[in-house]
């Protein structure tokens, strides 16, 4: 009897066994649905919330980047400590056994005691005597194990806890597939920061340089202008570029995408001023500008000539571009003008044309020189932006410069004359004693003064007389542009006083008022005085012809040798005799515009000539 009960008994210990493997595995798979929920709820559900405080608030790229870093890390706990460590517990049957009965709290130890019962009795075998019926074990596992299943032990498992964590797990997944589902664009968005705030992280550990081209830059407008990055081992693949418009303020952004870590922006049409930097991560170049700006033109020039004080005329404006300007010596000009633009004053000039270069004083887009008149030139005018830097200030220039001619005209000299008829004459001593004339001076300014000069000297030199000579000033003031005057008496206080055989000649001259360049000076036409006595006026001196009349007027001087040994010259008389009477002479002399004299005085003249007393 002892081998079938044995083996009855080791039946029952097995149906006990299975019930409670079963009983084990049940909890197990529950326990990983459990650990899955939970893991769920704490992973996916704290990363749901992580998604939506992002796209609500936008968090900062550090708690961004780190808070992920702590939900990955509790998610990482969870799996393991939820899920992969209870599988890999074993299912211990006589843990389960205890479970049960703790569960339902009525069995006293029945199914524990059963189990280790059971155990022995199957280990025992018939040979050994337990000590006690191996009927009553075999009894008490069958009942054990029919009590178990009329139980329904897996009842006993509270499976509450559980059920909710995976009703809070499937909504969570639903929500979280139905971002990615409709919310696609936030989720590229939230993974881009991500990644933003893990590259920032690298570039705050290895910060990267941002090189910019062509950083402060000036543009003709209308011309392109390229702006261009470098990265040097950049970790993103985009770069974005913020510009800002000077007159709007208005704000554009621009993503660039690096190659070779590399970006550039090319405006082909550059219209108006702004300034932009570029943008890595969080970290900004620094801020360039760009200027955009128009070549110069004169919008409008005025030229202002400033004669010269001594013409007494008034300063003169010239508008517009005038291809010449003319001028006395000594005019001063203002040239001032508006350009269009701004003008930088180191490269806005004026050119002469002997190369030569002034600087124009500028004030803005206004502007002036000034420059005297002095002699025909010309005036070539360079304006060159404001925008203008080295070595392409030439670019910015004006495309037309503007070029005047400069004549200078010359302060005529006054004209001056005597007015008298007769630019040659006779006189007695006492009448040039008292001679007068009146004289005429015209300038186109002005007769500052007029002088009147003479000369005294002989006929010829054989009367021994040095030569005299002497001035007199008239100062007109204020000057007169016609002067009419009179000058008489100018030898009659003469020392010693004049003489037969003297010449005079008397000149009249004219200074106008001209203080710039030196005043002008004219000369009348000179008038010569011979002085004769009363009773020489038959005598006809070949030089002045006294009178064509006179029996003496074809008589020859001969020059006298110094020379011993030469043959003094022969003179012979060939002409016929003539009788000459005294009646005749007084006649002839009534019918000259002189004074005549008798025949006795031709000899006494020629005998004061040869020096004989």
């Amino acid at each position: 009897m002892s081998a079938p009960l044995t083996q009855h008994a080791k039946k029952g210990h097995d149906e006990l066994g299975s019930t409670l493997l079963g009983f084990g595995r049940f909890r197990k798979q529950w326990e990983l649905f459990h650990g899955i929920a939970r893991f769920v709820i704490l992973g996916p559900g704290l990363l749901l919330m992580w998604f939506l405080a992002d796209a609500l608030i936008g968090l900062p790229a550090w708690p961004l980047l780190f808070s992920f870093i702590a939900i990955g890390a509790l998610s990482l706990w969870a799996i393991i400590w939820w899920v992969v460590r209870p599988q890999l517990r074993a299912i211990d049957v006589e843990h389960e056994a205890v479970v049960i009965e703790a569960l339902h709290g009525k069995l006293d130890n029945q199914i524990i005691g059963s189990l280790q019962l059971g155990r022995e009795v199957s280990a025992a075998g018939a040979a050994v005597n337990l000590g006690y019926s191996s009927d009553f074990v075999s009894e008490l596992l069958h009942r054990t194990a029919k009590q178990l299943e009329t139980l329904q032990v897996r009842k006993l498992v509270d499976l509450r806890k559980a059920r909710r964590a995976l009703m809070w797990a499937v909504a969570i997944m639903a929500i979280s597939a139905g971002c990615v589902v409709f919310a696609g664009s936030a989720v590229r968005t939230r993974i881009e920061r991500l990644q933003d705030a893990y590259t920032l992280l690298l570039d705050t550990l290895f910060p990267v340089e941002l090189n910019v081209l062509p950083g402060d830059i000036a543009v003709i407008r209308g011309h392109g202008v390229k702006l261009e990055v470098n990265v040097p081992s950049s970790r993103r693949r985009e770069v974005r570029l913020m510009r800002v418009n000077a007159a709007t303020q208005e704000n554009r952004a621009d993503a660039l995408r690096l190659d070779n870590n590399h970006a550039e922006f090319a405006i082909e049409n550059a219209q108006e001023s702004f300034s932009y930097q570029f943008e890595y991560g969080n970290r900004r170049s620094a801020a360039f500008n760009v200027r955009v700006g128009d070549l110069p033109d004169i919008k409008t020039i005025n030229y202002e000539l400033a004669f010269p004080a001594y013409t007494g005329q008034a300063s003169r404006t010239m508008t517009g571009r005038v291809p010449k300007l003319r001028g006395l010596n000594g005019t001063n000009v203002l040239v001032s003008f508006a350009a269009t633009t701004d003008l930088h004053p180191e490269f806005s000039y004026v050119e002469w044309q002997d190369g030569s270069k002034q600087p124009i004083q500028f004030s803005g887009r206004f502007g002036h020189f000034p420059f005297t008149i002095t002699r025909p030139d010309r005036a070539t005018i360079y304006l060159t932006s404001a925008l203008a830097k080295p070595p392409h200030e030439k670019e910015w220039r004006m495309a037309q410069p503007i070029s005047f001619e400069v004549e200078a005209q010359r302060d005529e000299p006054p004209s001056v004359q005597i007015l008298l008829k007769q630019k040659k004459m006779t006189m007695f001593a006492d009448q040039a004693a008292i001679f007068g004339f009146e004289y005429l001076a015209e300038d186109d300014f002005g007769i500052a003064e007029v002088t009147v000069e003479y000369r005294i000297d002989a006929i010829d030199e054989l009367l021994g007389r040095k030569p005299r000579q002497d001035a007199q000033t008239r100062l007109i003031d204020p000057p007169r542009e016609r002067v009419k005057g009179k000058f008489v008496d100018l030898f009659k206080s003469l020392t010693p006083p004049l003489e037969p055989g003297d010449r005079i000649t008397i000149t009249v001259s004219a200074k106008d008022n001209n203080t710039e360049t030196g005043p002008g000076g004219g000369r009348s036409t000179p008038i010569e005085i011979v002085v004769v006595r009363p009773d020489l006026g038959a005598f006809v001196e070949q030089e002045f012809k006294f009178g064509s009349l006179s029996p003496m007027g074809e008589m020859v001087k001969i020059k006298r040798s110094t020379d011993l040994l030469v043959d003094p010259t022969k003179t012979v008389r060939t002409e016929a005799v003539q009788k000459i009477e005294k009646k005749d002479v007084k006649t002839m002399a009534k019918q000259e515009s002189w004074a005549s004299g008798s025949e006795d005085a031709t000899g006494d003249y020629f005998r004061l000539l040869s020096g004989e007393k």
